[in-house]
């Protein structure tokens, strides 16, 4: 199926399912057959949905529930989150979206994950589930798999709005077509990177210039909604902190980048080019978000650290770059949206 004849707005069996955000975290809300809710980090770096992770909400099986012998112990790429879990069968629900069934994880054991939150919605391309199999040895339909199969939207596409912190709403997930909505771009398209290991997530190839200063690539990378930040390689990550005059908050929990306020009046456009065009960032949108225009300014790039060659592009990058991802074409297509220039932060 070309991805040309994917429908630009959503067709009849398709749908769009809103976001909610808990801190920096964007979320979705899945319901079980037993009626219980779970809200999970929208997580386009991983393929694998799983709940659990709070003792107070934990896991319920309902009437539609069948336990597998399947269980998972893995890691997560930053290193810190640790499952593992058992797989079910369940029929959930995404607002409205019913996928029945689906295999999801029930955590028995999780650590370095976000407190106040349940799970993962894994949003990742079917083979980032290597490794994870089921009881007969193949690999997990992801959420997108089963709502394609099972007849739910009519192609095997997601589309991930995201809406700023400093903004009302939070944002919508497309399933099976794209909401235009919001757009003010025609949406451009490029294939998955052929990079190995890259290549089993939604990753990309793009250069990134700070000013008129190349400062990485061509390198791949990943576009990965359960990360925050926009990362890069170490020698990029100081490049673009000398040309900045950035510092390393040692106070702040997460060591962001921090400047001063004439630093901030001097910051130039960051472009990230990926295919043939140009997704600029401006000043306003590589810092985080500000209730208060007198307050410390953290910037939104973070170090991937010296062994890491590639780049991630977390949530702050969806904020304002519309973003498609098609299984079966393996092409990613980007947009502007609504957001994309504002200067909420």
């Amino acid at each position: 199926m070309p991805f040309s004849r994917v429908p630009r707005r959503l067709g009849r069996r398709d749908d769009s399912v809103e976001v909610d955000r808990f801190g920096y975290y964007y979320l979705a809300s899945i319901v079980t057959s037993s009626a219980s809710t779970y809200y999970v980090i929208i997580d386009t770096g991983s393929s694998y949905t799983w709940v659990g992770a709070m003792e107070d909400n934990p896991y319920v099986p309902g009437p539609r529930s069948t336990a597998t012998p399947q269980t998972v112990n893995t890691a997560y790429e930053d290193g810190q989150l640790h499952l593992h879990a058992n797989t079910w069968r369940d029929c959930i629900e995404l607002d409205g979206l019913t996928i029945d069934p689906q295999e999801i994880g029930v955590a028995r054991e999780v650590s370095g994950f976000t407190p106040g939150i349940d799970g993962i919605l894994g949003l990742g391309p079917t083979r980032a589930n290597a490794g994870i199999s089921t009881s007969d040895g193949g690999i997990i339909p992801t959420v997108v798999d089963n709502l394609y199969s099972q007849g739910s939207i009519s192609h095997p596409v997601l589309g991930v709005y995201f809406v700023p912190t400093n903004v009302g709403g939070s944002g919508l997930l497309s399933f099976g077509s794209i909401d235009v909505t919001d757009l003010t771009s025609d949406v451009k398209y490029v294939p998955i990177t052929q990079t190995p290991h890259i290549s089993n997530y939604w990753g990309i190839d793009a250069s990134f210039v700070y000013g008129n200063m190349p400062i990485l690539g061509p390198a791949s990378g990943i576009l990965d909604t359960g990360a925050v930040r926009i990362s890069l390689p170490n020698d990029a990550f100081m490049a673009y902190q000398l040309a900045t005059g950035a510092v390393i908050d040692v106070n702040d929990i997460n060591e962001r980048l921090t400047i001063t306020q004439d630093q901030y009046n001097n910051l130039q456009t960051l472009s990230i080019h990926i295919g043939d065009q140009s997704y600029d960032f401006s000043p306003n949108a590589q810092i985080y978000a500000r209730n208060d225009p007198s307050r410390q300014i953290f910037l939104i790039i973070r170090n991937m650290g010296p062994s890491m060659e590639y780049f991630e592009l977390g949530s702050t990058f969806f904020q304002r770059y519309y973003v498609v991802f098609n299984s079966s074409s393996s092409q990613i297509g980007f947009a502007s949206h609504r957001y994309t220039y504002s200067t909420t932060n």
